[in-house]
């Protein structure tokens, strides 16, 4: 029996616990908090700061791992390094933090001529409000090392630069800011594994930003929509351009989660990351709707042994939705409910929900950290699956109090 390291076990997480219970292996799980549900799934748990490498490898030694794994976590250098410290399978750490770092994975693309968004970086305020006279508006500021839109702001006036500056600082122990152009046009997102030297993108849906404007100037996505509406001569140009930046950026081996927008009607490259995607698409959206199952090679994969590529042959082609339930204003959260009517709604294949303790403060979301339940609905149509999704969202039962 096969031993692996699973970093991470909150609900999105404890699907690769059990994952790789069902092929046998044996868990050992690693979370920060001590209540993660995923500590419960595995074979051994550890409460343990899973970015800390100096103290994930005493555990890894000490449980002879031949493995590790992350699913759904901004983390791929420290996965990388944990593999690399003990000889096991997985990305080289060099690239996983090109793949990480904003800076240094869009520097690394357009070096490569990968089309992504005009770009600079910047360490001052002082240095941001000279780039922004040179650049114009609006712009686009990220902090370098975070996910999730976490301090992810568009800047439509030289007003508006120092309070976006100061929102991104917010977000990162960097010095550094990632001040991009804006682009605009539909979203795409992928999920790709690459092993033995080929690519294999099993997920391909359009990003649902139905409410840009309201949550304007952050960048909230709603969920995804299945199957792309996307003509296919697009679609053929994303997935070509999927694969030329997987290369560019050297991922050889693993996850390859992207985000892509047409531009004027070319694709460019928002984001590729050496890692699967959170917020349940590549294991929860895209499973429900064709039936691919991604987690079982990747785990196979990371433990050495010959992945179940066929796994990642569609099996079926549903229609398929998914919602989340957003703060739209500022209230005071007291009570959520009729959660089993929910689950029991026509479509519905996933009901995940994460509300805050009662009491907790809510504002208008400002990023995907906000979110606070979702949902996954199928259908016979890619349509019904969107009505059936928001639905579902509709039909939950939130109790707040106006702050």
């Amino acid at each position: 029996m096969k031993t692996i390291l699973l970093l991470g076990a909150g609900q999105e997480q404890a699907l690769a616990i059990e994952q790789a219970r069902a092929l046998g292996y044996r868990t050992v799980a690693c979370d920060g908090a001590a209540s993660a549900p995923g500590l419960a799934l595995a074979d051994v748990s550890r409460v343990c700061d899973i970015r800390d490498v100096a103290a994930l490898l005493p555990i890894a030694r000490a449980e002879r791992i031949d493995g590790v794994f992350c699913h759904a976590v901004e983390i791929p250098e420290v996965v990388a390094a944990v593999a690399r410290e003990l000889g096991l399978p997985g990305l080289a750490p060099e690239t996983a933090h090109r793949c990480t770092d904003k800076h240094a994975r869009i520097a690394a693309l357009q070096r490569a001529g990968i089309p992504v968004a005009g770009f600079a970086a910047v360490r001052s305020a002082g240095e941001l409000q000279r780039l922004a006279r040179e650049f114009g508006f609006p712009l686009v500021l990220k902090p370098v090392d975070n996910a999730g839109s976490r301090g992810v702001c568009r800047v439509d006036t030289e007003a508006q630069l120092l309070p976006a500056y100061d929102d991104a600082m917010r977000y990162t122990g960097n010095p550094e800011v990632l001040v991009e152009r804006v682009l605009r046009g539909p979203q795409i997102s992928t999920e790709s594994v690459v092993h033995g030297g080929r690519i294999h993108t099993f997920a391909f849906a359009d990003r649902n930003y139905e409410r840009e404007d309201f949550y304007a100037p952050y960048f909230i996505e709603n969920g995804i929509n299945f199957p792309s509406r996307l003509p296919q001569a697009d679609q053929d140009a994303v997935l070509a351009l999927v694969e030329r930046t997987i290369a560019a950026l050297d991922i050889d081996f693993g996850a390859a989660k992207g985000d892509l927008i047409l531009h004027e009607g070319r694709p460019h490259v928002i984001e590729m990351a050496c890692r699967t995607s959170g917020g349940w698409f590549g294991a929860g959206s895209i499973p429900a709707a064709t039936g691919v199952n991604a987690i079982k090679p990747l785990l196979q994969m990371a433990v050495g042994d010959a992945p179940d590529i066929d796994a990642l042959t569609p099996r079926q082609q549903l229609g398929c939705a998914q919602r989340y339930w957003i703060p739209q204003g500022d209230a005071v959260f007291r009570a959520a409910g009729n959660f089993d009517a929910v689950r029991a709604m026509p479509g519905v294949q996933m009901f995940n929900t994460f509300f805050p303790t009662p009491g907790t403060r809510l504002h208008k979301a400002q990023n995907h950290a906000q979110r606070h339940a979702q949902v996954i609905c199928t259908a016979a149509t890619r349509e019904e699956a969107i009505a059936r999704a928001e639905a579902a969202i509709a039909a939950i039962d939130v109790v707040l109090e106006t702050a």
